[in-house]
């Protein structure tokens, strides 16, 4: 048989092997469609999807060598190559060519087509049909071959550039919102919720990535400022464990590299002495200290490690808890300069972020709108705003950042927030505190404390019906900074039990019934004057205790707390009894 007609039988069966495989893949995709899973259709030992497949591959290469032998029949027909009939070394050179021509074969087609020179010679001699050939195997290596061989090319960077890290990869980003604006917050009630909710994935580079040679890496993405990265490290899986109740990564931004240092004063971040201006920030002056980094300190960032922050520097835990994160902690990376046009939809003008009037305040009433949405929700009635509880957070306020002691207890200054109310006159039976450091809009202080279980659930408690609230602005140690002070107060009924408040009536009945007896001995001299210091103290003490008695039983009765003063009587009734027994026993023995 003819080499000619042998090419021809091959390349035909290869594009019936092609058109074959489409035809199978087409039926069992119209299967799987009507039949509802590739799992449901089983030819002998194997299901429709693993069918596919094979199908695939096997048409994708009967198709690629159908291409081939075109080619190389295209390459001796319109002598591309040459080869001598009997010559292994001009054959094996042909093939070297060959495979050389291939791998250029969009550059060199339109080089041979256009050899005006051999158009002209085949018209001069009339070789119409040639001519037509020629024209038709042009047009079909453009509009086939060519696409064919940009693909290839495509497909051979993309696979190079996957093996340096460099093809984006998506990544999925919880709905925290501690990235917020530059990610959206999710719908959430709780963190929980919150961070099983995606709202988004962008694409993100594999860190680190290029090509390691001899220990050495090349062509590596070196992290700058303003990166987006993925971190994972025990710590922080330790931390989203606590948070979320399942580990997991940070998603955050480099604020600081090696060697940089990072001081946060008057809610603006300064780097190496420099205020910083951060348009991805949810909003300005709004970078306050955490236990790692406190206002108005200085840290360094160390080698091999990078300070990191949230977006929404107020419900974000980051650097400024944990500490420095180190480089080899990150594993994917946004960089800062492919971020434009892509995550900066809702990046802010930051041209006046340093003046005085950028600073956000709270609004008030907004706030306990906000506050009593929550309560409604929670099926808790609302809170009521109280002018003399907005005074005693004031005062409280004032004490806090004066001796830097935000604890309830007051443990530096004494000052507790029961001082604070017994002075603006305001009394209850409960009360609570809750401050805040930085600046804030009602929003997103709500927001902030609803995130946290504790504060949370202190928010909703069912005892409190009064609110005040105070913006006391001053220093910690010479740093400038704001406090938001939150007193509560609420009254709930004491609800004493019954056997308790029978327990004191009948102390008190009996009291009574004694009292005249003992009085009675003041006017038996005999008795009275060799005892007098005795049957006075006795009697002293029975009416004390009838007086005092009389009061805590009427208010148990009328089921009103006691007051202070009243407890402290409860505790000394005792001491009053073993001394009424005492006189009792030595006055009867006489």
């Amino acid at each position: 048989m003819p080499k000619n007609t042998q090419r021809i039988d091959t390349v035909k069966s290869l594009a019936s092997m092609w058109v074959a495989a489409i035809a199978i893949f087409c039926v069992l995709a119209v299967a799987v469609r009507y039949t509802g899973g590739t799992e449901r259709i089983i030819v002998g030992k194997f299901t429709a999807g693993a069918l596919m497949i094979a199908d695939i591959f096997f048409g994708s290469l009967a198709f690629f060598v159908m291409v081939l032998t075109v080619m190389y029949r295209m390459f001796i027909r319109y002598e591309f190559i040459r080869i001598r009939e009997g010559s292994n070394v001009s054959r094996m050179a042909s093939y070297i060519a060959f495979v050389a021509i291939l791998a250029i074969f969009p550059l060199y087609l339109p080089f041979r087509l256009l050899d005006l020179r051999r158009w002209r010679e085949r018209i001069a001699k009339k070789e119409f049909t040639a001519l037509v050939k020629g024209v038709a195997g042009g047009i079909l290596a453009l509009g086939l071959l060519i696409p064919v061989w940009t693909a290839g090319y495509y497909g051979i960077a993309y696979v190079g550039m996957d093996l340096l890290g460099y093809v984006a990869e998506p990544q999925a980003i919880s709905g925290t919102g501690s990235m917020y604006p530059t990610f959206p917050k999710g719908e959430g009630k709780d963190p929980v919720a919150l961070s099983k909710q995606i709202v988004g994935t962008p694409g993100m580079f594999r860190y680190p990535n290029g090509l390691v040679i001899a220990g050495k890496r090349f062509f590596a993405y070196t992290l700058h400022r303003g990166d987006i990265v993925v971190a994972q490290s025990p710590v922080i899986a330790e931390r989203t464990e606590k948070m979320y109740g399942e580990a997991g990564g940070w998603v955050k931004r480099i604020i600081g590299l090696p060697k940089d240092t990072l001081e946060l004063r008057g809610g603006i971040v300064y780097r190496n002495g420099e205020p910083i201006r951060e348009p991805y920030t949810a909003t300005p002056q709004s970078t306050f200290g955490e236990t790692f980094l406190g206002e108005c300190k200085t840290v360094t960032v160390p080698d091999n490690s990078v300070f990191l922050m949230g977006d929404n520097r107020k419900g974000s835990g980051d650097s400024r808890d944990i500490g420095f994160v180190g480089i080899d902690a990150i594993r994917y990376v946004i960089p800062f300069d492919k971020q434009k046009g892509v995550l900066d939809g809702h990046f802010r003008d930051t041209a006046n972020d340093f003046d005085e009037g950028s600073r956000i305040s709270l609004n008030k009433e907004r706030y306990v709108e906000l506050l009593n949405e929550k309560r409604k929700e929670a099926g808790v009635a609302p809170v009521r705003y109280a002018a003399k509880l907005e005074e005693s957070a004031k005062r409280r306020g004032k004490v806090i950042l004066q001796y830097d002691d935000f604890s309830f207890e007051a443990t530096r200054s004494g000052y507790t927030m029961a001082r604070a109310m017994s002075e603006v006159g305001y009394g209850n039976v409960l009360w609570g505190e809750a401050p805040a450091q930085g600046y804030y809009e009602a929003e997103e202080l709500i927001e902030n404390q609803f995130q946290f279980p504790q504060s949370k659930k202190f928010l909703l408690d069912h005892a409190f019906d009064d609110i005040g609230i105070a913006e006391v602005q001053g220093t910690v140690n010479g740093c400038p900074t704001q406090v938001i002070v939150q007193h509560f107060g609420g009254y709930v009924p004491p609800d004493y039990p019954k056997e308790v408040i029978d327990s004191w009536n009948q102390t008190l009945r009996e009291l009574r019934e004694i009292q005249p007896g003992w009085n009675q001995l003041k006017e038996v001299f005999s008795v009275y004057d060799a005892h007098k210091e005795e049957v006075n103290r006795i009697n002293e003490i029975i009416a004390i205790r009838i007086s005092r008695i009389s009061g805590i039983v009427a208010r148990m009765n009328a089921n009103q707390w006691l007051t202070p003063e009243q407890n402290s009587y409860i505790e000394q009734d005792k001491v009053l009894y073993d001394e009424q027994e005492r006189l009792a026993t030595k006055l009867n023995s006489y």
